[in-house]
């Protein structure tokens, strides 16, 4: 790649920013508190925008487009962009090959080993820290002069390099022999699309402009976003386009036995299959097509779907079976794989992608289509699902095998969704989809849509557990980097002689998910000094991704492991591995040969088909018989010694006490927002000395919820407005009575704080306050009005009716 095409890159606003310049904007935010990090970015961003005024006023000819610079800093979110195919490994094998280190070196081994524990001068939380510290004294002390263009510029000549399989390494070697330790660190984070800034990128999107997110949401395209939103001061109208991707909806978490909550008031629902595929969105116009995956690739140049009907597999079935009277649509499905022979629908968990088939595959794509956004130029998305599906029945002729359309079924019982589902398990499916029917399609949203997903592994004894034993460990990443984060797991051979314990135990799977900081803290301290680098010989290892540290099976212990199913795999020597693993309980109370055998494990496979389902059981309507707000507790089976030493601790490390502003109350927070999720409101009210349950009790002084339409969150408002043991409030008081200047005192809760209360706050509140919000002796101000007419306006009063405000003998006539 040229880099010296200055004249050119001079012309654009990334060519007159310096790399080095964006890379301490980066490094600074990336050590601000969490307050000040979206203060920086909008600095910077502001200054960009400043020199790019400027440039244009000086040149009006001057490309001075904000998207060579968003895109470095946010990489994750760039589909447009050829795929680096470079992660860590690969970039551990590259920079040792352009530093010519040495496969064997001992800088070599540090950087294809950064995970694991180095030294305090090689402290790093990923990647591309541990590189910097290990290579900065072969990289220049002084900043290069590249500008944001020319790092662009060199980004995009990787990518193709890899289109066309070719080295990258004399890419490397120039760009790493003019820049420094800091911009190496840097590149390497954008190379890996995680800048680690600890701010998210929806917050992000927001500092650049108030409608981005919403922007993205219909779009997905960063460089569309650069060129709509160009000006701050100006408001965009987002809407869905055909053409270009946009988020779709997605599906809250339901467990079987809450399904009688989904009928309270009445509701009807449609029950559909849960397919476990790849979801995707096809947008067609006058004989043209596009196909993108969920997360926003493009895949209509991929051959089993195509531009046009002769380009493609999928597009030129579609020509076939597509309505004539259907000049556009956008549809939602999912893209599944058929098998030509077996006719049969595959699943993600088996061998094949369905994004990359060819017509010499076993399989073909097959698109089942549950939804549809866009009707002959006409969104539909703001339309009851139920008038969706009539729409949906005449776009298209079904085709078994390639176009299907998913079969629903109407309910409005829970006997009936009870039913189904156990119809689900009986066939082997991934679970059910319930939407009501009335649901509207509301883009990048899950929970409060009212549709939901419903699997087997959701409930505690529904799936089939399998205790398996500890026989290696991964390192993590991030605050993990050098602690052990996951564990390779094994079965025992069943070829031993009866009576005696196993001699040979096999890998089966990696798991991580499940366990707690605080269980992971007393596995570290149990398994302190029994880890080794050397593999054990009785222990047969997976054929790849191995484990970092080993452990003696007779020094290990057993976790018990639930898994969606069982599916057969290669890389493992017990020839199955498993889907979806989470740990359930740690079982120090069982001796390590009492682990799963290789014949257990032969025992839960039914048939020849490669994808085992791990369901024990169907469900019995007693299951979800109504009961209060139980919490699953996990059973653990620790010994005595080991539970004294077990402490709860919902954080990794005691956040820093800025004030007593709560002294010990107890708050429960359900669920937070974007802004702030739950773990952060936690972290906040630790600071402030609350005592933080995940439970509210008897002695609560509130409960925080930030959605009210999620399942949990409903149910617990419901069962208050009936109860009233609780004061459940809004973000809106948290963010009030947490703001720096009122950390003097605590504030009483105010009427529109709450959104359900006890008997005795709310007769408190009546002293000063009427039903319209109106306080009796302060004078009413433009925000107390608004905030009265909103009250009104959602109170059901249906004549004429006059609001005398007490101070300001204001008259409102208001006709609902």
């Amino acid at each position: 790649m040229n880099f010296n095409k200055r004249n050119e890159m001079n012309k654009t606003l990334a060519g007159k920013i310096e790399f080095k310049n964006l890379c301490n904007v980066l490094e600074k935010v990336s050590k601000a508190h969490n307050t000040e990090k979206a203060d920086i970015l909008e600095q910077f961003i502001q200054e960009c925008r400043i020199t790019g005024h400027k440039l244009k006023t000086e040149f009006p000819d001057m490309d001075i487009s904000f998207f060579p610079i968003l895109k470095l800093i946010l990489p994750d979110l760039e589909r447009r962009q050829e795929a680096y195919n470079l992660k860590e490994k690969s970039l551990a094998d590259l920079y040792i090959r352009v530093f010519c280190l040495g496969k064997d070196s001992k800088d070599a081994k540090k950087l294809k080993q950064y995970k694991a524990p180095i030294s305090k001068k090689i402290a790093g939380r990923d990647f591309a820290e541990k590189a910097c510290c290990i290579l900065q004294n072969r990289l220049p002390r002084k900043n290069s002069d590249f500008t944001l263009e020319q790092i662009n510029l060199f980004l995009n000549d990787i990518s193709l390099k890899n289109k066309a399989d070719r080295p990258k390494d004399e890419i490397f070697k120039f760009l790493l022999g003019k820049t420094n330790a800091l911009e190496l660190k840097w590149i390497t984070r954008i190379i890996l699309k995680n800048l680690k800034l600890g701010i998210t990128s929806k917050k992000i999107l927001q500092v650049f402009h108030p409608d981005a997110n919403s922007l993205f949401d219909v779009s997905s395209n960063l460089q569309h976003i650069c060129e709509k939103l160009y000006d701050p001061q100006l408001r965009y109208h987002c809407d869905i386009q055909i053409f270009s991707h946009f988020k779709p909806m997605l599906l809250e978490r339901c467990q079987i036995e809450d399904i009688k909550k989904l009928f309270n008031e009445k509701e009807q629902y449609f029950v559909q299959c849960k397919y476990d595929g790849e979801r995707s969105q096809i947008h067609i116009k006058d004989g043209k097509y596009k196909y993108f995956t969920r997360q926003g690739y493009d895949i209509t140049n991929n051959s089993g779907f195509g531009k046009t009907s002769s380009s493609g597999f999928m597009s030129s079935v579609f020509d076939r079976l597509l309505n004539q009277e259907v000049k556009s649509v956008i549809l939602d499905g999912e893209l599944m794989g058929w098998h030509k022979e077996k006719k049969l629908l595959g699943s993600k968990g088996m061998n094949y992608d369905v994004k990359k088939l060819s017509e010499n595959s076993h399989y073909q794509p097959c698109f089942i289509a549950f939804d549809i956004i866009m009707h002959n130029d006409i969104l539909v998305n703001n339309e009851p699902y139920e008038k969706r599906l009539k729409i949906l029945e005449n776009i298209f002729k079904e085709e078994e095998g390639v176009l299907l359309l998913c079969k629903s079924i109407k309910v409005s019982k829970s006997e009936e969704l009870c039913n189904i589902f156990n119809e689900s398990i009986k066939n082997k499916e991934e679970g059910i989809v319930v939407k009501k029917c009335d649901s509207k399609y509301k883009l990048n949203i899950k929970d409060g849509t009212g549709c939901y997903k419903i699997k087997a592994e959701y409930s505690e004894d529904l799936i089939q557990d399998i205790d398996l034993i500890i026989l290696g460990g991964y390192y993590g990443d991030g605050k993990f980097i050098g602690s052990i984060k996951s564990f390779l797991m094994g079965v025992a051979s069943s070829s031993k002689t009866p009576g005696e314990n196993p001699i040979e135990f096999l890998s089966i799977v990696s798991v991580s998910n499940g366990l707690s900081m605080d269980e992971l803290k007393e596995l570290w301290r149990i398994f302190e000094n029994k880890w080794q680098t050397q593999r054990p010989t009785n222990v047969i290892p997976p054929k790849i991704d191995l484990p970092e540290l080993w452990i003696c099976p007779e020094n290990s212990i057993i976790l018990t492991v639930k898994a969606s199913e069982m599916t057969r795999s290669s890389d493992y020597p017990t020839g199955y591995s498993l889907r979806f693993p989470e740990v359930t309980n740690i079982r120090t109370d069982k001796p390590w040969y009492n682990v799963c055998t290789t014949n257990d494990l032969q025992s839960l496979i039914k048939d020849t088909w490669p994808i085992q389902k791990l369901t024990k059981r169907k469900v019995n309507y007693e299951d979800i018989e109504v009961s209060e707000i139980k919490v699953s507790k996990r059973k653990k089976y620790y010994s005595k010694n080991e539970q004294a030493l077990i402490k709860p601790n919902i954080f990794d490390d005691p956040p820093i006490q800025f004030t007593r502003l709560f002294d010990d109350k107890e708050i429960c927070v359900i669920n937070g927002n974007d802004e702030l999720p739950k773990k952060r409101i936690e972290e906040i009210l630790l600071q402030h000395k609350a005592n933080v349950v995940q439970n509210p009790l008897k002695e609560n002084y509130c409960i925080i919820i930030g959605n009210i339409k999620t399942i949990k969150a409903n149910d617990i408002i419901q069962n208050n407005n009936i109860n009233k043991k609780y004061d459940i409030v809004t973000l809106d008081w948290f963010k009030r009575v947490t703001k720096e200047e009122n950390w003097s005192s605590l504030q009483d809760f105010l009427p529109w704080d709450l959104i359900s209360s006890r008997e005795s706050t709310k007769q408190r509140l009546a002293q000063y306050y009427d039903d319209y919000y109106d306080h009796y002796t302060v004078d009413a101000n433009e925000e107390t009005l608004l905030r009265s007419f909103k009250k009104l306006e959602e109170t059901e009063i249906y004549s004429i009716i006059e609001y005398s405000y007490k101070k300001k003998k204001l008259v409102l006539v208001y006709d609902k």
